[in-house]
């Protein structure tokens, strides 16, 4: 252990000064430091598989210098020289209002809205398209790698000392229920081990609760490591599937998925259903969703989430064009859609939108015409082209009809049309 106020030197001849101990587990410690004047993060190794092993301080001098694939990770900056008999490195400073995903399954967090429940999950698959777009792999994906702004969905990734090419590996297997199958069966962890890992995190994030931990799991007087080899390796069985009923969510204790698994949108629920089949988890890996499709899927689900005109919770709309409120069972007719770069907004009465920082709108009911108008909240003016062709502008706070056929210039790079 590192005390106050010592200096550590890094490979490139720096010093920085430890400040104070911010918190510390089974592979070491992490301190804030001051490096020149900035303070930040410093993950110093006290166990010795770590503190002996050239290959890992060797595969963190290549991460360094590859540099973070997004800035969504808390990515190795710097590397120290071997001291005080070990090493770490150096990283951003985690912000404070992130927050451990832990503290979210716990309930002791919750996100502000849906639209940041959702916009976390995109955020997450996001950064894991880059890191996998790199040649890299994570190889111990788990809910402790996660912090989460629960205002806004914004993800931080830590512990990314493992992270390596597709196809090595530093003797790291992962943790026990989250590992894929063919890891728990001795393979090595690689990029499609790390997209289970990441379903599992997802489903994790979105239903509240792990999608193989059913009655089946509850049963088990005393987990021993046979069983847990059992129940999340060899014979998976997703607590939805829809022909075994054997590990079903258990009333009173799985509240979280029992409430939310019929409540969110089937497109979801089906691709649970598909990436927890014997196939994905068993006969053909490779066919895990990649990262992308489930951005795709993620934000079109995130785009279908409305503000129920009635009692004022969010809800979600399916493609029919009409849902029943999830809070108050409100029947909800959504009056148009708008479409844009290959996204599908419903539009809702009382509903408010944002396309980006500056590009925001609002619903509301005319009380002479009763048609949909959409009035312009953000800081951009709009160019409108009518029906008829004829141009038109839209400044901040104006309104306009939502008619089909109508199509909208919001900035250079945005362009929609209403449905």
């Amino acid at each position: 252990m590192l005390k106050a106020k010592s200096t550590i030197t890094l490979t490139n001849g720096q010093t920085a000064r430890v400040l104070q101990l911010l918190g510390q587990g089974g592979q070491g410690a992490v301190y804030s430091v001051d490096l020149n004047g900035k303070k930040m993060a410093l993950k110093w190794y006290t166990h010795p598989a770590y503190t002996t092993n050239a290959n890992f301080y060797h595969n963190l001098e290549t991460n360094i210098r590859i540099g973070s694939p997004s800035p969504a990770f808390l990515w190795p900056e710097y590397l120290t020289q071997v001291q005080y008999g070990s090493f770490g490195y150096i990283m951003p400073l985690r912000p404070k209002h992130y927050v451990e995903f832990s503290r979210f399954l716990l309930a002791k967090e919750r996100f502000s809205s849906m639209q940041a429940l959702f916009s976390a999950a995109i955020h997450i698959c996001n950064a894991f398209k880059a890191l996998h777009s790199k040649g890299l792999s994570y190889q111990d994906l788990n809910d402790g790698n996660f912090f989460i702004d629960p205002n806004t969905g914004d993800v931080l990734i830590c512990d990314n000392d493992n992270v390596i090419f597709h196809g090595a590996n530093l003797g790291i297997a992962g943790k026990t229920r989250y590992m894929a199958p063919e890891v728990v069966a001795g393979a090595l962890p690689d990029t499609y081990s790390d997209r289970f890992s990441l379903t599992v995190i997802l489903f994790l994030l979105l239903y509240g609760n792990h999608p193989f931990e059913g009655e089946r799991v509850l049963a088990q007087p005393c987990m021993r490591e046979s069983d847990e080899k059992r129940f999340f390796g060899s014979n998976m069985i997703f607590i939805y599937h829809p022909t075994n009923s054997a590990n079903r969510p258990v009333h009173g204790v799985h509240t979280n998925v029992i409430r939310r698994w019929s409540a969110f949108p089937s497109v979801l629920r089906n691709q649970f259903i598909e990436e927890f089949s014997h196939e994905k988890l068993y006969d053909n890996p490779q066919s895990r969703l990649i990262e992308a499709e489930w951005v795709r899927l993620l934000q079109s689900v995130k785009d279908n989430i409305v503000l129920c005109p009635h009692c004022r919770q969010e809800t979600f709309v399916d493609d029919q064009n009409a849902s029943r409120c999830v809070a108050c069972g409100t029947l909800m007719q959504v009056k148009a859609r708008l479409m844009l770069n290959g996204r599908n907004l419903p539009l809702v009465v009382g509903d408010r939108y944002q396309l980006a920082d500056d590009i925001r709108f609002e619903t509301v009911l005319s009380s002479t015409d009763n048609l949909l108008w959409l009035r312009n909240t953000g800081k951009c003016t709009w160019q409108v082209t009518t029906t008829k062709g004829e141009q038109r502008t839209l400044a901040p706070k104006a309104l306009m009809p939502a008619k089909i056929g109508i199509q909208i210039q919001f900035n250079n790079n945005l362009k929609g049309e209403i449905h």
